[in-house]
């Protein structure tokens, strides 16, 4: 029966493997640029949101009338 500690023996490439996920997680990533239109689509989903935060508060009144 293998344990963790014969596994990692045998096999040299878990270690590499577990420092190559832990550099990516610590990776700095950098900004893509956002094309225009795909900036006028996000700018349109913050409005539709702010929009209907607004019917929902406005019909949250008329409820507790």
């Amino acid at each position: 029966m293998a344990t963790d500690n014969t596994f990692m023996q045998f096999d040299p490439t878990v270690p590499l493997d577990a420092a190559f996920y832990a550099s990516r997680r610590t990776m700095f990533w950098r900004r893509r640029p956002v094309s225009p239109g795909l900036q006028m689509l996000l700018w349109s989903l913050r409005l539709y949101v702010v929009l209907m935060l607004a019917v929902v508060v406005i019909e949250l009144a008329r409820v507790l009338k």
